[in-house]
């Protein structure tokens, strides 16, 4: 939770900074949005990953909880560029103290306990929404987007190789859990607050020695702190 606060101070300092010159609600009206930069800051929660166990190769070892490694509380810096008054370009970066390895081989003796290692890991978004004005104070968009995912989650791997029962050599190899994933969600909008709903979904992660579908929920509760 540290590392939450620790951004929190920069966020604080800048809402604070751009209070006063963006006072007047206008600013956020729909119809005064054209051609402006938006500032805000998210909440993301992410729920335990969906995928077919079938997939899941015993004998392909993943040094890592995947449900832990992509599910949790992530902390989201966005900007927003009203391309038009209904559509906008976004660029994000999500942080989250999430794990990255499980540390099963540090437990020495026939019992024990060993921490999982954690780490910073940072994601990154672009994305299209497509906004509805439905309602009379509030409207709902459309999210389509690409995101990298797990950046950070490093780690280095030993293989051993054996001829006749006995040691002939070792290889080290430099591994990480980062992939790409299509972004689709549907929110809602009033004034500086959003909500959405979507998932991030791939084919191309390493926790699977053949194409499999992985699916992340989430829910985004975002704030506009202002223009830029």
């Amino acid at each position: 939770m540290k590392l939450y606060f620790l951004f929190l101070i920069p966020i604080t300092f800048f809402s604070t900074s751009v209070y006063a010159q963006n006072s007047d609600p206008a600013w956020y009206s729909p119809e005064n949005r054209k051609g402006q930069l938006f500032f805000k800051v998210a909440s993301e929660y992410r729920i335990t990953p969906i995928y077919d166990l079938s997939k899941r190769d015993p004998t392909f070892y993943v040094p890592v909880n995947i449900e832990k490694q992509n599910s949790g509380l992530a902390l989201n810096l966005d900007v927003h560029f009203f391309i038009t008054k209904n559509l906008s370009l976004g660029f994000g970066n999500s942080f989250r103290y999430g794990y990255l390895l499980d540390t099963y081989d540090q437990i020495d003796g026939e019992f024990g306990f060993s921490p999982a290692k954690k780490t910073l890991i940072t994601d990154h978004h672009i994305y299209l929404d497509y906004h509805i004005p439905v309602f009379k104070e509030s409207e709902l968009f459309v999210r389509a987007g690409k995101s990298m995912l797990n950046n950070g989650t490093n780690y280095s791997k030993k293989t051993t190789y054996y001829q006749d029962g006995n040691i002939i050599g070792h290889s080290f190899s430099e591994e990480d859990f980062f992939y790409f994933a299509t972004n689709f969600g549907v929110g809602w909008k009033k004034k500086r607050i959003e909500f959405v709903g979507g998932i991030y979904t791939s084919r191309t992660t390493n926790y699977f020695n053949e194409t499999a579908t992985f699916i992340v929920p989430y829910f985004n509760l975002t704030y506009n702190l202002g223009k830029l």
